[in-house]
């Protein structure tokens, strides 16, 4: 069975125009034992994009997360599949 979590979170950028963009991961552990996730970016209501999205390496959950969400704040900096 498929166990999935979602987690909400703002972000700032912090170059370009160092928007606070809100953030939706929705984190999911397959049958498998792998992690993986899909991101949300919205910045004033607006979409801006869901970054990229890989399979996770972490093996617990709140590892899991904080992989996913370095990714996705990673990808909002370089504008990785995110428009500013």
């Amino acid at each position: 069975m498929i166990h999935s979590e979602v987690h909400k979170f703002p972000y700032t950028r912090a170059s370009g125009m160092q928007r606070t963009y809100d953030v939706t991961i929705n984190l999911v552990r397959r049958d498998s034992g792998v992690y993986a996730y899909r991101s949300w970016v919205h910045y004033a209501g607006r979409f801006k994009g869901n970054g990229l999205d890989f399979p996770l390496v972490s093996r617990t959950t709140d590892h899991a997360i904080t992989e996913a969400r370095a990714r996705v704040e990673e990808h909002i900096e370089h504008l990785l599949g995110v428009t500013e």
